[in-house]
């Protein structure tokens, strides 16, 4: 796949992607508009966390695992048989994952909030039991667009989400008010099951329910041999959100859901570019790996990093210098009041700090399970996650809900450093030195930005909501043109191939 492919299928995915995410954010906006930062959404944040951590696991596991054995074999009758004999086995392990979690929903949020008691614990366990069965439909969404993307479809598995924060946002917004928070959990659950089903024809048209039942398909062990140690090491990076939710259920009410809408915020930008990125290039890094072509894998890979480093740095300097404008524009209306977004915002400075190491971990990551190597990353993920625990409670005393985004950052500049030492040992040299070119060259862009946004943010008056956001678009664009322009003018590679993409589309 050349550059401009690259190019032109992540700026697809990201489109879609940017579109899901404006729907995530009106969600939790309709969250905060009817119910605010309170003991009803600590105990709804508490509750959702775990059907959507373990979905993140599975999802992101069961396609990295999945799609290197099934892209071997696609285009075969034997393919068929391994999507099927997958679904079916999935769907059992899920089913029986869900029972015994609603089971044990007690104890599970025991775990989850251990600061949690009395009404606000009995609630939380309530809407447990009815998010974690979607928990099943969510892991079916997975393998569904594991299938399409080696299929090469990109464009339906990134619009599931869509369905899903539509039925949640009209449930917010208009039964919220009749039926109050647990309203709100079986509207969540309804959205959950929506993932999987949008994909669903589009995974039929591919034949997938035409092939045979087969246990002994050779591809299964495969998968059997590189899944643990994949979901283990995916589990690890989740349970880093887990850990932040544990820690701020020690807090005053209304910490737990400041936190949450304020990692919403932080993870938003590698939600869009990042994973656009990846959805392109893993599939790609697989083939490359089989083939033995490790030169132009590692071409393709910092490409990859390179665009990391150009798109995802500009927006973390942004981010953290309009941190309070941004939250205030999302949630501050309804019950979301001038204290929650200072909470919110101060959670997210810090969680900006991270942003651009948390891409170019994702990045890595990938490029050792395209490698078939699932150890190292796994063991990796499992310092970061306990190096995440140790930086919380050293730092939740002294800076309270941001010692938490703090913990959190720190320990994924650790993970990032740590995976890119490893693989360079495995690999060698991927153009260090021209990607350290590529970060000092950004830097130096993204500085010129942080001082136009910061002299420009004493001009921004507040008001209604509509002339927020538009003094906020205003001042941003400015500064994205600033950081363009000296980015430009830098002659920084990756934004040279993008523009000579963009002309060639121009002159079609």
């Amino acid at each position: 796949m050349s550059s401009r492919t690259i190019f032109k299928w992540t700026g697809i995915v990201a489109g879609l992607l940017a579109f899901s995410r404006l729907l995530g954010f009106l969600r939790e906006a309709a969250i905060a508009y009817r119910f605010g930062a309170s003991t009803e959404t600590d105990a709804y944040m508490a509750a959702v966390v775990l059907p959507q951590l373990l979905f993140l696991s599975f999802n992101d596991s069961i396609k990295t695992a999945f799609i290197p054995v099934y892209g071997e074999c696609h285009r075969e009758r034997a393919g068929q048989s391994l999507a099927l004999t997958s679904f079916v086995i999935l769907t059992v392990m899920l089913t029986f994952l869900s029972v015994a979690l609603v089971i044990s929903a007690p104890w599970v949020v025991r775990l989850v909030a251990p600061g949690f008691s009395g009404e606000k614990y009995e609630s939380t366990v309530v809407m447990a039991r009815i998010l974690l069965p979607g928990l099943l439909f969510m892991g079916l969404s997975g393998i569904s667009s594991g299938i399409l993307h080696t299929k090469r479809n990109f464009i339906v598995p990134a619009v599931p989400a869509y369905a899903s924060n539509l039925i949640i946002i009209g449930t917010a917004l208009f039964l919220g008010m009749r039926y109050g928070i647990i309203g709100l959990a079986w509207g969540t659950a309804v959205g959950f099951a929506s993932q999987f089903l949008t994909q669903l024809p589009a995974v039929a048209r591919h034949g997938v329910f035409q092939g045979k039942f087969d246990l002994r398909h050779p591809g299964l062990r495969k998968m059997a041999l590189v899944l643990p140690p994949i979901l283990l090491g995916g589990a690890a990076i989740e349970i880093k959100t887990l850990v932040d939710r544990m820690f701020a259920s020690l807090l005053p009410d209304g910490s737990l859901t400041a936190l949450s809408f304020a990692s919403r915020i932080y993870l938003l930008p590698n939600g869009i570019v990042v994973l656009a990125l990846l959805t392109v290039i893993y599939p790609m890094l697989v083939q490359l790996n089989v083939e033995r072509k490790m030169t132009e894998f590692k071409d393709i890979l910092r490409q990859g990093t390179g665009l990391i480093i150009l798109l995802i740095l500009p927006i973390m300097v942004g981010l953290l210098l309009l941190r309070e404008p941004v939250v205030r524009l999302i949630f501050e209306r309804g019950e979301f009041e001038m204290l929650a977004t200072a909470k919110t915002a101060s959670a997210l400075a810090f969680y900006s700090i991270g942003l651009l190491p948390l891409g170019i971990m994702l990045l890595i990551k990938r490029a050792f399970f395209a490698l078939k190597d699932t150890r190292t990353p796994m063991l990796t993920m499992v310092f970061t996650g306990l190096l995440n625990i140790l930086f919380n409670w050293l730092l939740i005393k002294p800076l309270g809900l941001g010692g938490i985004a703090l913990g959190t950052s720190l320990a994924v500049y650790a993970g990032a450093a740590g995976l890119l030492v490893l693989l360079r040992l495995k690999i060698g040299g991927f153009a260090g030195r021209q990607l350290w070119f590529t970060l000092q060259k950004s830097s130096l862009a993204a500085l010129l930005l942080g001082i136009v946004v910061l002299l420009g943010s004493n001009f921004l008056t507040g008001g209604s909501s509509f002339r927020q956001a538009l003094e906020l678009v205003i001042l941003i664009s400015l500064g994205a043109a600033v950081y363009l322009l000296a980015a430009y003018l830098l002659r920084i590679e990756e934004l040279a191939v993008l523009i000579r993409i963009i002309r060639r589309k121009i002159k079609n």
